[in-house]
């Protein structure tokens, strides 16, 4: 791969570039947070609760796989036109969304705004790299994480105070307006910067259909298994055969092509290996903590939507103080490391207290671990696009970036999966160990998920129940007591999940982060004479092609 310039960009642009990119993202982000109030709601209309997991994976798997091609694909066209792409796919994929008339439905069409929605996280943090140096770039992706935990404190409050207002499909309805503003603000005011000396663009496509072959057989797996197939069936079995297969398909296909969308020799980067390591485990804890909350406030406390939206605001605020502390912690000390172990140890320590929970755990003893769990995921937020950036080449920006949301999304589609996996299967577990001769309520889960749905179950048992059966009040009891106690082991796996980041992250190695602009960088290449003007020089010894520059004690 060539050496690459970054293209010079007036303060005023840098500055419309900015906020286009931050107006883009804040409607991706919000759009994660505002599903979730609305999520026990919308089964309760579409059924089809087996599906719930997909509700979130089909969103974070496209997103997930999204990521890696548009990061190269930035890289070679100019983000201009890949931002303008991700806004439209996103725009369509919610207008299709808010119409679905199936659970299957609504997953396909979360399915394409996750494409759109990776290919919006994926651009916006790329093109801080191409505008600021790498001190400077802490202090810009802080304000973007804060943008992220505002759209946080927004969207389950919005999610909730819309679906009991109106109805769940304006949940995706409203990016349409948002969506067209932030479209407005790209196409118009921010420049097409495409590299100079880029060859014509050379898509991965082969290695894209081997990870998506890879992800989607291993992702089933974990979901159905212990649900719909044992552990030890051959289903499962064959699943993960598949994954593994197609994981070593995708091996072979990075070693050979020509523009891989993740270089292999990435992982030689001792800082990039160890920052995906942990980007993997926190993007785990982060989604399992978010999806479950909702269903605990709303299912087990029976508490309205947008009430329930509203009580999670706590822990919005602690994502966006702790981003905000951690950009400007950066920026002004040049250091990391500290960030990303005391953010683990904090996010570990709300989750344990988060376990704690049982169906009668009062608010005020759920807003501490909240702020826990939020500030200690702010403080990693920023870190590790900064980081990675600064520890490779230029001209490997965008597939840095790109890696690093892969491997955040990566670990929030499986989090997602196997922790509402596991809650559903406890859920029924308890339900069924009490009530199993009951089909009213055992066949309407779904229902029970939320406050508005109970009244229909309670109908149903009042005209199915056999003489001397148990009042409703005691079946609903059986209910929230069995809901709240899935939900609080979710929350303890998911605390020693993050406690294993912890342990790796002392393994980060601490750079100094280079003060170098890419204006000032694209100067100085500028100056320099080209190559047939240059003095001959000896000839070096051989290298491996495309090497990413070790650090002291890389792999």
């Amino acid at each position: 791969m060539a050496p690459r310039a970054p293209v010079a960009v007036s303060p005023a642009s840098r500055r419309v570039v900015v906020a286009g990119a931050l107006l883009a993202l804040f409607l991706a982000a919000l759009d994660q947070t505002i599903v979730s109030t609305a999520l026990p709601r919308i089964i309760a209309n579409l059924q089809g609760i087996g599906l719930l997991a997909w509700v979130f994976s089909a969103y974070m798997l496209a997103s997930t796989i999204a990521v890696p091609l548009v990061g190269k694909l930035g890289d070679q066209l100019g983000r201009k036109p890949i931002f303008i792409a991700a806004i439209v796919i996103f725009i369509a994929g919610s207008v299709a969304a808010g119409a679905a008339q199936s659970m299957l439905q609504l997953v396909i069409f979360r399915a394409v705004q996750g494409v759109g929605g990776g290919m919006l996280f994926a651009t916006s943090f790329a093109i801080v790299g191409d505008l600021y140096s790498p001190l400077e770039r802490g202090r810009i992706q802080g304000l973007f994480a804060a943008m992220f935990g505002i759209s946080s404190v927004l969207g389950p409050a919005l999610g909730g105070w819309i679906t009991d207002a109106s109805s769940w499909r304006w949940v995706f309805y409203i990016n349409l307006p948002v969506g067209i503003l932030a479209l407005s603000v790209v196409a118009i005011g921010m420049p097409w910067t495409r590299p100079h000396g880029v060859a014509r663009p050379r898509l991965d496509l082969w290695g894209s259909v081997t990870l998506t072959a890879a992800l989607l057989p291993f992702l089933l797996a974990l979901v159905w298994a212990g649900d719909r197939y044992p552990w030890r069936s051959w289903e499962i079995a064959a699943l993960f055969a598949a994954a593994v297969l197609a994981l070593a398909a995708f091996v072979r296909a990075e070693r050979r092509a020509h523009e891989p969308i993740l270089p292999l020799q990435l992982f030689r980067n001792r800082t990039f290996a160890v920052s995906s390591v942990i980007l993997l485990l926190t993007g785990a804890g982060m989604f399992g903590a978010i999806t479950m909350l909702p269903l605990y406030l709303q299912g087990a406390q029976e508490i309205p939507a947008a009430r329930a939206g509203s009580l999670m605001i706590p822990l919005s605020l602690a994502i966006v103080a702790g981003s905000a502390a951690a950009g400007q912690l950066i920026t002004r000390t040049g250091r990391y490391k500290g960030l990303v172990i005391g953010g683990t140890v904090i996010t570990t320590g709300g989750l344990l207290l988060l376990a704690r929970i049982t169906v009668d755990t009062p608010y005020a003893q759920l807003v501490p671990a909240m702020l826990l769990v939020g500030l200690g995921l702010g403080l990693t937020f920023p870190v590790f696009a900064a980081i990675v950036q600064n520890a490779l080449p230029y001209q490997l920006l965008g597939v840095a970036t790109s890696a690093v949301q892969f491997f955040r999304s990566i670990g929030g589609t499986l989090g997602v999966a196997v922790f509402t996996g596991i809650m559903l299967h406890r859920f029924r577990d308890g339900i069924g160990g009490t009530l199993a001769d009951v089909p009213a309520v055992t066949g309407n889960l779904s229902k029970l998920l939320n406050d508005r749905g109970t009244p229909a179950v309670e109908r149903a048992y009042a005209e199915s129940a056999p003489a001397g059966a148990a009042p409703w009040s005691q079946v609903l009891d059986v209910a929230h007591v069995s809901q709240a106690e899935a939900i609080a082991g979710v929350f303890l796996i998911a605390a020693a999940v993050v406690a294993v980041t912890f342990i790796v992250a002392w393994l980060l190695p601490e750079l100094e982060l280079q003060r170098v602009s890419p204006q000032e960088l694209a100067r100085r290449m500028a100056a320099q004479p080209p190559a047939h003007e240059a003095p001959p020089a000896p000839a070096p010894a051989p290298q491996p092609a495309a090497a990413v520059p070790q650090q002291p004690g890389d792999a």
